[in-house]
């Protein structure tokens, strides 16, 4: 057994950067807003914690049970990033998938209880089947897969104001100046973050599927590359990124007006999305989708660091 192997297959990357969109959009998005309307966080930050573990603990099994029923492929695509069967056993990743989820989802039910939100029990009962559905079956068909993940990458940041939103609805819809401008403001800012990873995984899905195009097509996969043909893959990319640069316009735009903000957007997003189109529309091998894939990956954390931003222009128009 070697530990690389066990780093490798959690994606602990991609694990920190579920808890570092947690806790931005607790700190640097949710607490400003409710700040200039003197209203505290109502979920404690132990509960937090539970949440934000229950979440990483989740994807993690994800990732694990996605490795193990796609080994044919990757040995064809990535044959030295291949972890299954080398560093670990296919027993082992069993056994981790189980723990992981069953550990996940325990945390999430008890937390969901305890803050009486019952609803939310669906998401954690639902999130791990969705990955399970994922890897044997939804990754193969067309557009499903890729949707399916971007729609758990977006619940991410989401998972945050829907545990926040009842408490506050509970102790504060008396308030008439919170309720609902306040409100309205937290579920659009979180809501634009969730819509953003949204686009911006689903970009990179696609870019993936045209990466993985040979180890894809052996394994019978339905992906949009395999189905459509490389030329309209590309374009489906080019009109979502254009889209992604569109709606971050019309966020930054319509809704702010400091030049700070539109420094970030015209630097730090728009041009990016730009080089990223350029590179698209001339890509050709394996290399060239993986350089993309990359990139994709440097927007949406661009995109995630605007939070601490709107937390300093909050609190500068606050005057604290």
């Amino acid at each position: 057994m070697k530990i690389a192997g066990y780093f490798r297959i959690l994606r602990m990357p991609n694990l920190l950067m579920v808890i570092v969109t947690m806790y931005l959009m607790r700190w640097s998005v949710i607490q400003p807003i409710l700040g200039l309307y003197q209203i505290d966080l109502q979920v404690s930050e132990f509960a937090f914690l539970c949440l934000v573990i229950s979440t990483v603990l989740i994807a993690a099994a994800g990732y694990v049970i996605n490795d193990y029923h796609d080994v044919k492929a990757d040995r064809i695509n990535q044959p030295h990033r291949v972890v299954i069967d080398r560093d670990v056993s296919r027993r082992m990743a069993l056994l981790m998938h189980l723990f992981l989820n069953f550990s996940g989802v325990t945390l999430g039910v008890v937390f969901s209880i305890v803050y009486r939100v019952p609803w939310m029990i669906v998401v954690f009962v639902g999130s791990p089947l969705l990955l399970w559905l994922y890897s044997i079956r939804f990754k193969h068909k067309l557009l499903i897969g890729n949707l399916a993940i971007s729609v758990l990458t977006a619940t991410v940041p989401l998972l945050v104001i829907l545990f926040e939103y009842p408490l506050l609805a509970r102790n504060f819809s008396g308030l008439p100046d919170f309720f609902p401008q306040g409100i309205n403001a937290l579920l659009y800012w979180v809501g634009a973050f969730g819509f953003f990873a949204f686009l911006t995984n689903l970009i990179r899905e696609i870019v993936k599927d045209a990466e993985d195009y040979t180890g894809d097509k052996e394994s019978g996969s339905q992906t949009i590359p395999i189905c459509w043909g490389f030329a309209v893959t590309k374009w489906i990319i080019i009109i979502l990124s254009v889209i992604t640069a569109g709606f971050l316009g019309f966020f930054f735009f319509v809704h702010l007006s400091d030049l700070i903000s539109l420094i970030f957007y015209l630097v730090l997003l728009l041009l990016p999305i730009i080089f990223l189109v350029i590179k698209v529309l001339a890509a050709k091998t394996t290399a060239d989708y993986h350089f993309i894939s990359q990139l994709v990956k440097i927007i949406m954390l661009l995109g995630l660091l605007y939070a601490p931003v709107a937390q300093f222009l909050m609190k500068r128009f606050s005057g604290s």
